[in-house]
């Protein structure tokens, strides 16, 4: 499984963003270790707490699990993860919380340990942590026999495009999936050869090649967004400027932005707009169905964990009414009595939670199935409407095209009409004056005529 680390503080907006249920189907705070708190901001608020002791800024190890696509990941599996890595960074036996998220079909999970050592009152120090959670990514992939990914086995085979948290749910807050902006920039980065040829893809993909201010090459989307081509397109910078050459040959981002204000009309616009909305339309049959399938599973989830609570209550209380009280209470520990029933109860309980966290698991892969099931609906209509939108992109630069033909031909044609007309009356005038100039010279000698004596 892929396993990505950090260290960092901010113990509230830390669990609000893994107790966050509004982007994930399912929320499931699984363990909580060494620490008083027993909700997730609780424990860790606590944490941070006992980090005040201390000079440490970041006090808590942040890490997430991803396992591969299509494979069920039992608890147990996830937990031998947890420990190899805690053995591996130095965390043994150091406080921590494992949150559970489930979303899109797919389960992964998030562990923060805390890395503040109590006896010392000293931060454990995380050093070549990304190297060690890499090492130990490999080893599950061996050990479970899964596909390892090629950025695994070869880092130049690793993929560029890495978003922060924060730049990723900034391009969801509008309503911007970023992997699309990847795969448009990579389609026309594979269908051209020099920087010409690769404008001309990107125009034809709404997309435009600009200077960035500080990251060299960008692109601007029909909305005058921008973002980085390295970043954002998955393109190394080395790659762009040994193609593309230097971008200082490039327009800047405001010429740009003025490019496609004036380029994209209100009929453009309003092409966009109606596929915009027809989109919208088409996938919000599939989000109905998605919150109700939601919906009946989080009420199943519920109505499991009110049965099996119920059942270690009466188990419980099972066991101790199998303690005599007086005299035969006092018997049963002389004789030993006691410690074999307290023995038989504890291992009545482990089995009554082995079966208990097996019947979650099914439920859970049960869930996840026909949450994958809808998935693939999902990537279906998204993958038809992503390639409607690089049609209509297509098609409007083709517009933009023949209309920056016609303009320039329509200004040939429409300046020499005029200057025809320019020149006709011109000479019109000059016809005119000269008839004139007759006439008062006719005139004027008529005149002088009559004054002469007969």
């Amino acid at each position: 499984m892929i396993i990505k680390a950090s260290q960092r503080s901010g113990a509230r907006n830390l669990a609000n963003h893994l107790m966050n249920a509004h982007d994930n189907d399912h929320v499931t705070l699984h363990e909580v270790r060494g620490l008083a708190g027993q909700s997730l901001h609780a424990a860790l608020l606590e944490i941070d707490g006992v980090s005040q002791g201390t000079r440490c800024q970041q006090p808590m190890m942040s890490v997430s699990f991803n396992p591969p696509e299509g494979e069920d990941v039992t608890f147990d599996h996830f937990e031998a993860a947890f420990d190899s890595l805690e053995q591996k960074l130095g965390l043994t036996d150091q406080p921590r919380a494992v949150v559970f998220h489930e979303k899109e079909g797919r389960r992964h999970a998030h562990v923060v340990w805390s890395r503040i050592n109590i006896d010392s009152m000293k931060a454990i120090n995380m050093s070549h942590f990304k190297n060690k959670c890499t090492d130990i990514s490999r080893q599950l992939y061996l050990e479970h026999g899964w596909d390892m990914p090629k950025g695994l086995i070869d880092k130049r085979e690793r993929d560029p495009f890495k978003l922060t948290n924060v730049e990723w749910q900034q391009l969801k807050r509008q309503g911007i999936d970023p992997k699309e902006i990847k795969m448009l920039c990579q389609d026309a980065w594979k269908h051209s050869d020099n920087l010409k040829s690769f404008k001309h893809a990107l125009q034809e993909r709404s997309l435009f090649l600009a200077q960035g201010d500080r990251r060299g090459f960008v692109v601007l989307d029909n909305s005058s967004k921008v973002y980085s081509l390295s970043r954002f397109g998955g393109i190394k910078t080395k790659e762009l400027k040994n193609r593309l050459g230097s971008p200082d040959l490039l327009p800047t981002v405001e010429a740009t932005q003025d490019k496609i204000r004036l380029s994209f009309n209100s009929e453009i616009r309003s092409r966009i707009a109606l596929l915009k909305k027809r989109h919208t339309d088409e996938i919000q049959p599939l989000l109905d169905k998605k919150a109700e399938l939601v919906r009946v599973q989080r009420a199943e989830r519920r109505e499991l964990s009110e049965q099996q609570r119920v059942k270690r209550h009466i188990l419980a209380k099972a066991g101790r009414d199998k303690f005599r009280r007086g005299v035969m209470g006092f018997f049963d520990k002389v004789t030993g009595r006691e410690k074999r029933v307290r023995l038989i109860n504890q291992k009545e309980t482990a089995i009554l939670k082995q079966k208990q966290k097996t019947t979650r698991e099914e439920l859970v892969f049960r869930h996840g199935g026909s949450r994958s099931v809808l998935q693939d609906e999902f990537k279906q209509v998204r993958g038809n409407q992503q390639d409607e939108r690089t049609l209509l992109a297509k098609r409007i630069h083709e517009y933009r095209q023949v209309q920056d033909r016609e303009s320039k031909h329509g200004e040939h044609r429409s300046i020499r009409p005029t200057f025809d007309r320019a020149v006709h009356d011109k000479s019109q005038s000059g016809n005119t004056n000269s008839d004139h100039t007759r006439a008062r010279s006719s005139k004027r000698t008529t005149r002088t005529r009559e004054r002469k004596p007969e």
